[in-house]
């Protein structure tokens, strides 16, 4: 994959990195015209921008609510806690970390004794749940208006028969930022900040708490649109992290997520859902035309879009605030990838 010069240089004009900059126009013109809720769209190719623009009161500055697509964000930070030795491997058990917090029932349960942290970044955890082929989570608001997260996920029975296969779960993610905590001792927010913001060069973002003071784990994340495209631009660069450099010579490697962690997480561990694709470690992954693609998603068009074959990096945020949404692949299907040469 590619190296990334920096995201805190300057823009380069579209044919430096080989796209056609009229048929890159083209292709911006339609975004106001599809997405009338669009907030910013970035476009990033062999690590430089080629196409930055805002809508809707949208900036730079802005922090962008990334809704679900916070959940690709914390699948990296438990790799970065797997590999550093602070969480265990995703094979082994959860229950001895969440032991003091569940009701008999669960911890008698033969269900969450088979529980792994592979069930839960997977989302095959078979936690009793309902959700629409659109995403649309039944139990979601019952969930956000509970005193206490934690011990609502705790109290779902596993279902045998549900158990190993694939069924989208916000609760899922979450346990995983409890776990996180539990394994390191900080919230997924501060661990974020050390071992994953910092190498960015991230200094503003914010994180949602859960009302029993977890860093929450399906939802919560705001960054700017070009915080976004640094994020995604280290998972097409397998990890690796270019820091700034003033000096002559190429700039020094950082090894910020570890390399099999990210071939691990987007390789398509379970069939997902149709209109999303497969289902990695919290990333879903599908094809974009032909190439091989993955995306951070979020409720409303919050996008993090990585195709390694054309080197791209694509973000989109837009207004969460809505009952229904438009997918952009059809447009980076039919507008933007004809542009790259």
């Amino acid at each position: 994959m590619n190296q990334i010069s920096t995201f805190r240089v300057s823009s380069v004009m579209p044919a430096e990195v080989n796209i056609d900059a009229v048929k890159l126009q083209t292709a911006l013109e339609q975004l106001p015209k599809l997405f009338p809720r669009l907030y910013c769209c970035l476009i990033a190719r062999h690590g430089h921008i080629a196409a930055e623009q805002y809508y809707n009161g949208g900036e730079p500055e802005r922090l962008n609510d990334l809704r679900s697509a916070t959940k690709s964000v914390l699948s990296s930070l438990i790799g970065i806690a797997v590999h550093r030795g602070d969480m265990p491997p995703p094979d082994q058990p959860i229950l001895p970390y969440l032991e003091e917090d569940m009701p008999v029932r669960s911890v008698t349960d033969e269900g969450w004794r088979r529980l792994t942290f592979r069930h839960l970044l997977t989302m095959t955890s078979g936690l009793h749940w309902q959700t629409g082929n659109r995403l649309g989570e039944r139990w979601i608001h019952h969930f956000h208006n509970s005193s206490s997260w934690l011990r609502f996920a705790l109290r779902l029975p596993v279902q045998p028969e549900r158990h190993g296969q694939f069924q989208y779960r916000s609760i899922d993610s979450h346990l995983l930022s409890v776990l996180l905590t539990r394994c390191t001792g900080i919230r997924a927010d501060e661990y974020a900040a050390r071992h994953l913001f910092r190498p960015l060069g991230i200094p503003q973002y914010r994180w949602g708490l859960s009302p029993d003071g977890h860093a929450a784990g399906h939802i919560g994340l705001h960054l700017t649109g070009r915080d976004m495209l640094a994020f995604g631009q280290l998972i097409l660069n397998e990890g690796q992290c270019l820091a700034d450099s003033m000096n002559e010579g190429a700039p020094s490697s950082t090894a910020v997520i570890p390399l099999e962690w990210i071939r691990e997480s987007l390789q398509p561990h379970v069939t997902g859902l149709p209109a999303f694709g497969h289902y990695g470690y919290q990333w879903w992954v599908h094809q974009v035309g032909s190439h091989d693609a993955a995306c951070a998603i979020g409720h409303g068009g919050q996008l993090i879009y990585v195709i390694p074959s054309h080197a791209l990096t694509v973000v989109f945020a837009s207004n969460p605030r809505v009952c229904r949404w438009r997918h952009p692949k059809r447009w980076l299907e039919e507008w933007l990838l004809p542009s790259c040469r």
